[in-house]
């Protein structure tokens, strides 16, 4: 008896590190005690700085984002799919901000804030995902090389 398997479902996203000219991390909170930088889910075949662009311009008036030039790359290996049956494909990307758009950005909701990173070290267990701490550091303090870095 022939048995099919459909493809997992897959869950695309992006993960906006936006960072102002005073390396203070813009974060949304209030979400089950804890701390978490935007993010936005993408359809099927959407490229990740595209729809990353898209979203910064409808949700936070950022018409021209600076990328920098570090990113970050997730990709759920095949052994961990069968579990949940969910595909996870994410891009970490780290955003220049003007001081002007982190007040903008703080003035969109109570539960937006911002932090340095010594405040992002002490907390770091409050932040999600796991690792946004250590990858914002690294870009901050010039200790991480530029181009894609492998999260998992």
């Amino acid at each position: 008896m022939a048995t099919s398997h459909a493809p997992p479902a897959s869950d695309r996203r992006v993960l906006l590190l936006l960072l102002d000219d005073q390396d203070r991390l813009m974060l949304c909170g209030g979400c089950c005690g804890g701390w978490t930088v935007p993010q936005a889910l993408l359809a099927t075949g959407n490229d990740f700085k595209e729809g990353a662009t898209q979203y910064l311009a409808e949700r936070f008036h950022i018409e021209d984002p600076h990328f920098g030039s570090l990113y970050g790359i997730h990709e759920t290996r095949e052994s961990d799919c069968w579990e949940h049956d969910q595909h996870t494909v994410s891009r970490v990307f780290v955003v220049r901000i003007s001081s002007e758009e982190s007040d903008s950005f703080l003035a969109m909701s109570p539960s937006h804030i911002r932090w340095r990173i010594s405040e992002l070290k002490n907390r770091r267990r409050d932040i999600s995902p796991e690792g946004v701490t250590l990858l914002v550091s690294g870009y901050v303090e010039g200790w991480l090389p530029d181009g894609p870095i492998s999260l998992y």
